[in-house]
């Protein structure tokens, strides 16, 4: 179904980046309430703009990917497509830094076996990022969605709920239809737009006009969300809803949450067949240091793009010596997009992703699992096998999900996962 045609305006820029270089003090932290979408964007682009542990009443990073006010009114978690409402008991709160609370005891016989395993424990956790993650995993091994999805359909979180709904659609999940259809009437409209691409790719008569509404919307989350599904949809009567959308709203937001919807929106005109619009994207990766975050995203965007005529500068930001030096957020991102493009790889991309798979900070430990998906040694193997023990959950969360998105040994996919579905991880 064509989407309402827009008015006619003259296109804005998208985004305008300084190029310099980028000195080696380090990304600048994103804000902590900006959701972002699934896919690619969860594993590795959350993992540089997140607090290692957010509490309930925090917004998480979704990716995919890929981050705003606290959510509404908490919904209790229950199998049933009855939602009932009313005072939740809340969960203990989240400290700083995230311990697991038990020894990891993974059961299987096999890495995948044992990463499935974690998965399935991490659905449970007390912290909204780990379940998402969890979720997220299991697009890898879609037998799995369709066992435990329905808890993250109505998960409390709303960035639960949208990942596991974004995951159900890219598998098409049938049998998770009924839970799948409350999202339409959800209180979060970034799980309204998700509900909607999740129907659509089962083949229901879903009316996607809707979403040009929540592209024009004032709300970051939900617009960046908006032009993410609408590129993902591929319909290309959306190509004038997000260009009328650039510019307009969002005058007292935050300037950095301003151009990171405004990448998305780039993003999702290029898989709508736009490619002068990856142009901003690539710019990004010079970004200030300061602005790290969106370095980080490009890089993320790019290898998703398969931009092949990106490949020379991101190498660059892994290479880059001396006061040229990228910081580690960096450098794992861009040695990770590199990976996503076609072989042959420089090994060097694996040194530099390996180097940090021992760091003391959490959050970087979690991009190495990220990074080390599309890897196909057999020391990034090993690599994601002792992350998959670590004792931070959202470490050896991200870390099964890598090594379910891996092809096993004698196959080129990985066993369950539809050969229709992307290797790739965004609210």
């Amino acid at each position: 179904m064509p989407f309402p045609p827009a008015r006619p305006s003259r296109r804005p820029a998208l985004v305008t980046l300084v190029l310099v270089g980028t000195a080696a003090s380090g990304c600048v932290q994103a804000d902590p309430d900006r959701p972002w979408s699934t896919r690619d964007r969860s594993s590795e682009t959350l993992v540089a703009s997140t607090p290692a542990a957010p509490s309930e009443a925090e917004s998480i990073q979704v990716a995919e990917p890929i981050r705003i006010a606290p959510p509404p009114t908490e919904r209790p978690t229950t199998p049933s497509t009855t939602i009932t409402r009313g005072p939740q008991p809340e969960r203990p709160p989240a400290p700083r830094t995230v311990a697991a609370t038990e020894p990891i005891d993974l059961d299987g016989e096999t890495l995948w076996s044992k990463a499935a395993s974690r998965v399935v424990q991490s659905t449970t956790n007390d912290y909204s990022l780990v379940r998402a993650y969890a979720f997220e995993a299991m697009e890898h091994a879609p037998s799995l969605l369709v066992e435990h999805g329905g808890l993250g359909l109505v998960d409390d979180n709303r960035g639960v709920r949208f990942v596991t709904t974004m995951a159900a659609g890219r598998v098409e999940a049938a049998a998770l239809m009924p839970l799948l259809e409350a999202g339409l009437v959800d209180d979060s409209e970034s799980v309204q737009a998700a509900t909607i691409f999740a129907l659509r790719r089962l083949g229901q008569p879903v009316d996607p006009s809707p979403l040009a509404g929540m592209a024009r919307g004032s709300d970051p989350e939900v617009r960046g969300n908006a032009f993410m599904i609408l590129g993902m949809l591929g319909n290309r009567s959306a190509i004038p809803v997000i260009e009328s959308a650039l510019g307009r709203g969002m005058r007292l937001e935050n300037p950095m949450r301003i151009r990171i919807t405004e990448l998305q929106a780039a993003e999702s005109l290029v898989m709508l067949g736009d490619e002068s619009d990856v142009e901003p994207i690539r710019a990004a990766l010079f970004a200030p240091v300061e602005q790290g975050e969106l370095t980080v995203l490009a890089c993320d965007m790019l290898g998703r793009l398969q931009d092949q005529q990106a490949r020379s500068m991101l190498m660059r930001l892994v290479l880059a010596e001396g006061n040229q030096m990228r910081p580690a957020e960096i450098r794992v991102a861009a040695a990770g997009a590199v990976l996503r493009l076609p072989e042959p790889h420089e090994p060097v991309l694996e040194d530099v992703i390996l180097e940090y798979a021992a760091s003391e900070d959490p959050l970087l430990r979690t991009q190495v699992a990220g990074a080390l998906a599309h890897a196909r040694t057999e020391r990034s193997r090993a690599a994601l096998a002792t992350l998959l023990e670590d004792p931070n959950p959202i470490v050896s969360t991200a870390a099964a999900g890598s090594i379910l998105a891996r092809p096993q040994a004698g196959s080129g996919t990985s066993p369950e996962r539809p050969s229709s579905i992307a290797v790739t991880p965004s609210d």
